[in-house]
């Protein structure tokens, strides 16, 4: 990472002003223009068709609760319906229930490879390979965690971590068909081959990547999905200066 990266990274954890008004002018100018928001789940059960204006909105909460909260206060104020998946370290279980009660999407955001690979020291994707069957069965257990709480998941996202791109192994690669069908669920990637357009936020100060929300109205796309993290519309110090810490005393 050179110095203007880490000047960067240093100014959008601790210091960014919060992107929050940003975030509600966005939404609210889909829903003047006639956009409905719908789940990952939603669109997996009933495919829209071409003549709908639909945006599926997807939340990774990696980190930031706090400011996962205050998203979805926006999105309640427009009755947007969205899907927002939580790894393990994020789980809350009175928000999960709320977002719930109020027809929210909520999943489970998950990393076996990647927290397998570090709790065991591997070193090679061979490794990892080896050790599948291992890894599925504490998939399978930390799914059975979500249910446990009352939580009815219907669909997963993979996170990525950084051990992931050491070993370049995604999270991803642990999930089967025979999976999918034992749990009755689906991976939140395999909806979007259909879509007219997907892009993702991505912090200060490139914002998105692979494109840019408004091209949705330009170029009238009628099936887009919008990948948004906390972290990218704030900064949140006690937050970020806790991970850095973790990060450095791991080292």
């Amino acid at each position: 990472m050179n110095l203007k990266s880490i000047k960067n990274r240093i100014y959008a954890d601790y210091f960014m002003p919060s992107r929050l008004d940003e975030y509600n002018e966005m939404l609210k100018e889909f829903i003047n223009n006639d956009f409905k928001f719908i789940t990952i789940d939603d669109y997996h059960k009933n495919r829209y068709g071409n003549d709908e204006k639909i945006i599926i909105l997807r939340h990774d909460i990696d980190s930031d609760l706090k400011i996962a909260r205050k998203m979805f206060e926006i999105e309640d104020r427009y009755n947007i319906k969205s899907t927002y998946y939580f790894r393990l370290k994020t789980i809350d279980i009175e928000f999960m229930k709320h977002l719930s009660k109020k027809g929210i999407e909520v999943g489970y955001h998950f990393e076996e490879i990647a927290t397998f690979a570090k709790k065991n020291k591997l070193k090679t994707k061979e490794e990892v390979y080896s050790n599948l069957n291992r890894i599925v069965e504490e998939f399978e257990k930390n799914l059975m965690y979500f249910k446990d709480l009352g939580i009815d998941v219907k669909s997963v996202s993979s996170h990525g971590d950084w051990k992931n791109r050491e070993l370049d192994v995604r999270n991803l690669e642990l999930i089967n068909d025979n999976l999918l069908k034992k749990f009755h669920i689906i991976e939140a990637y395999s909806i979007e081959d259909d879509l007219d357009f997907r892009i993702m936020d991505n912090p200060y100060p490139t914002k998105w990547v692979g494109g840019n929300p408004r091209e949705i109205l330009q170029n009238n796309y009628k099936k887009s999905l919008l990948l948004v993290h906390p972290r990218s519309w704030d900064s949140c110090f006690h937050t970020r200066l806790k991970e850095d810490l973790g990060r450095l005393l791991r080292k």
